[in-house]
């Protein structure tokens, strides 16, 4: 391994001199070779060629230095720069985790099923907001198919940290006979089908708008025909209804400043008035009037308008000092939908959150009769 940083060229007389000096500062050469009686060739270390700078042992020659690149020069550089490699190792490293760290997920596409249903079957998988999601696009296409009946297609793309979920819902095209189809979620308990194809059994958990019994049936031929569905079914169901809360809201508050415009109203004639734009972007605007005679000769009116500038400014509200209310609107929505005649088993509130917004559900389970 060299031990010297730097190659010298030498020119000058009175060589022996230089000599002595380095040799009795301790200063050792390598490589040494003499061209000519006033012209010589060595090496050094860096930390001997500070040294003998140092105490102006070249002064009197003419020096041509050659920087030599060697494991101490790489070593002594890497330390000097450690605090900027490491931040920008670190730099690389954050910003790969921040890469792969899911902040949003969007759903699009979808009209039947709710975005929340969507997201909370893709917690059951581990993908969630706010962490590292390991699951492949792919992954979560075959899951959301496979889960998601009315889903005929899916595209999921990672965008930054938005996770964006593209679905295409099924599209049932019945030309004269419609299917019978699911009111609510439900649970199946009893079916008899009459007439048509029974797409369910009991015990089948099925979703609203699921196609319970379908128009057709099968000729001894083998040819399909549709026909007018006839079942009895009943089926434990559940309905829902939803409260949403921002933690943040946008207000407008008055800024302090004001404008007034004044003029004289007679017989519906403006007086004095002078036509003035309104300075402020967004304002609140209020019209005072009042008679300064009020008889049948002289009816004169003074009118203002005032014109006073307001602000938008987010408000932060906290979710615990609006919960009962919310809860009380989620149980107000879901009997607003609960049939008449219909009896409630058990009713069960839940509330969940998905980025700033909270979700409050109550689910309401009853009992369905379906005839058709």
């Amino acid at each position: 391994m060299k031990k010297y940083s730097y190659t010298l060229v030498i020119e000058g007389l009175n060589f022996d001199r230089l000599f002595k000096n380095l040799d009795a500062n301790g200063i050792v050469l390598y490589n040494f070779r003499r061209h000519s009686y006033k012209k010589c060739e060595f090496s050094l270390s860096l930390k001997d060629y500070v040294k003998a700078n140092r105490l102006n042992f070249f002064k009197e020659y003419k020096v041509s230095k050659h920087k030599t690149y060697n494991f101490g020069w790489f070593l002594s550089t890497f330390i000097r720069n450690i605090g900027l490699y490491a931040g920008i190792i670190a730099s690389i490293v954050i910003g790969v985790l921040i890469g792969n760290i899911t902040l949003k997920i969007d759903v699009l596409g979808n009209n039947k099923i709710d975005d929340v249903e969507i997201i909370e079957s893709l917690n059951l998988i581990g993908v969630s907001t706010n962490k590292v999601n390991t699951v492949s696009n792919e992954e979560i296409e075959q899951y959301i198919k496979t889960e998601f009946e009315e889903v005929s297609l899916v595209s999921v793309v990672k965008k930054g940290t938005n996770l964006i979920v593209n679905i295409k819902e099924k599209e049932l095209i019945v030309d004269n006979f419609s299917p019978i189809c699911a009111d609510t979620n439900m649970l199946i308990n009893k079916i008899n089908v009459v007439q048509g194809v029974a797409k369910v059994c009991v015990g089948d958990i099925v979703k609203k708008g699921d196609v319970l019994v379908e128009p057709i049936t099968m000729l001894s031929s083998g040819k399909l025909v549709q026909l007018q569905p006839i079942a009895t079914i009943e089926a434990t169901g559940w309905i829902s209804g939803v409260a949403d809360f921002d933690e943040e809201e946008k207000v407008y508050v008055p800024t302090g400043n004001k404008q007034v415009i004044s003029y004289y109203d007679v017989f519906n004639s403006k007086i004095f008035f002078k036509t003035n734009n309104v300075k402020f972007e967004k304002y609140e605007k209020k019209v005072y009037n009042e008679y300064v005679f009020e008889n049948m000769f002289l009816p004169i009116k003074l009118n203002r308008e005032i014109y006073t500038e307001i602000e938008e400014k987010v408000v932060s509200k906290n979710f615990e000092d609006y919960k009962e209310s919310l809860v009380e609107k989620s149980k107000v929505l879901a009997y607003s939908k609960l049939p008449k005649g219909v009896n409630v088993d058990n009713e069960i509130t839940k509330i969940s959150k998905v980025n700033n917004k909270y979700y409050v559900t109550t689910y309401l389970q009853i009992n369905i009769k379906i005839e058709g």
